[in-house]
């Protein structure tokens, strides 16, 4: 697989993302808090060679009715590091190497087959390659009443960004 053209982040969570990763949450803008930053794969930043697209959403605790507690946030992140190398093979390598620098840096990473070429996942923090192209995926919690907010399962985290996967191979593929 090879993703020629650039791909939009923000495009590729699907309409039941909110509900898996952010359960009990009302979506707000992302500048309403001050946040910190939040990194999703080792060198998520666009170098020769690579473009990197972020998507960064936010969620704040539901006090019920849709009316969110600006003090306690789910911060979601997105970021899709894609290989611009003309010769396929060698920007499929590329991409595998920041897989695994990625993977070599969480501990308790579970793989999974049948996402992408390759992939790990935590409740937290996820990465898939395929061909040219790794999609990660980061939560954080802010806040002093965050843990109020349910967490994200492994499951949620696996359907989302399989989901995620699924949208890249429709829509982006060359």
């Amino acid at each position: 697989m090879h993703y020629p053209g650039a791909i939009d982040a923000c495009r590729l969570p699907g309409p039941n993302a909110e509900q898996q990763l952010a359960p009990g949450t009302v979506e707000i803008p992302v500048d309403s808090v001050k946040l910190a930053e939040s990194k999703v794969i080792p060198a998520d930043h666009a170098s020769e060679g690579n473009e990197v697209t972020t998507c960064r959403r936010l969620f704040a605790r539901d006090l019920g009715g849709g009316k969110p507690n600006l003090q306690d946030y789910r911060l979601v992140t997105i970021a899709v590091v894609r290989f611009t190398q003309s010769d396929p093979d060698e920007a499929a390598t590329k991409a595998s190497q920041l897989m695994t620098d990625a993977l070599g840096d969480h501990s308790g990473v579970r793989l999974a087959t049948g996402v992408g070429d390759e992939s790990g996942f935590s409740e937290q923090w996820a990465a898939v390659r395929t061909g040219n192209v790794v999609l990660g995926l980061a939560i954080a919690d802010g806040g002093t009443e965050a843990a109020l907010i349910p967490p994200a399962t492994l499951d949620n985290v696996q359907a989302v960004v399989t989901d995620m996967t699924g949208t890249l191979q429709r829509n982006y593929q060359g």
